[in-house]
Formats: structure tokens, sequence, C-alpha cells
């Protein structure tokens, strides 16, 4: 092997190396995420105050190390989705929902309460039952 193809191949694996760690610690960051799916009592109410759904919900909480991401199913049709840095406590939160929009989040009784009003009108109450956090 002559003297520059030797170089041309060393520098290409001096490059490849650090490409292979990234990506091997990116894939495992994205492994370390932790779901966990809660039942809660939920009440969804339209922007022209119907009751859109009210019952029993699926809230999907993804926690990983770029953050908390929500999924509220309201009713098997409807779904809210948005994410946080870290797990809301008690206080008010500007969020940016699934579709587009925006809503205030009020949180109330340690993260066991999340009050909705979406920039469209439309409000949401999720109750997480006392002994799920």
């Amino acid at each position: 092997m002559n003297k520059p193809l030797f170089l041309l191949n060393k520098l290409m694996i001096i490059l490849a190396l650090p490409i292979i760690l990234v990506s091997l610690v990116g894939f495992n960051n994205k492994t370390q995420a932790q779901t966990e799916e809660k039942r809660a009592a939920c009440v969804l109410v339209d922007f022209d105050g119907r009751i859109r759904a009210s019952g029993p919900c699926d809230v999907k909480i993804t926690k990983s190390n770029t953050g908390v991401e929500f999924d509220i199913e309201w009713d098997g049709s409807i779904r809210t989705q948005f994410s946080m840095r870290e797990f809301p406590t008690d206080g008010t939160y500007s969020v940016e929902i699934s579709n587009g929009g925006r809503a205030s989040m009020k949180v109330e009784k340690e993260g066991s309460v999340f009050i909705l009003r979406s920039s469209s009108g439309f409000r949401g109450r999720v109750i997480f039952p006392e002994n799920s956090n």
C-alpha cells in the first residue's frame, strides 16, 4: 500500500470513530426513556361550552433525558400532547399543544391535578388518584 492511500485510510478511520461514538451515545439516551401509563378522571369542555369527554382517561407520561412528554387520550378519539423540560410542580405553565396551539396549564395538589385552557377555547381537567404519584 502506498503512503497516500495509507494516510487516507487512517484519516477515514479517525473521522469515522467519533461519528460511531456519537451515534451510540444518542441511541443510549433514547433507550433510557421511561414510559408510564396512568388512569385519571378527566373532563374536556369544547370552546362553545359543550362537554366533549367526561370520565376515565388514559395519560401516557414519557420521561427522558430531554424532558417529559404527556399524551392525554380523553375519550379514544381526542388526544392532547405536550412536553415540558421536567415534571411540573404546583404553579401555572404555558405549553405548546399537539395541534399547534398554546395552552395555559395550572397544576395543583402536588402535581395530581392539571387544568388546561387552550388559546382555541377548550378547557380540560385531569385528576390523578392520590396514590398515583
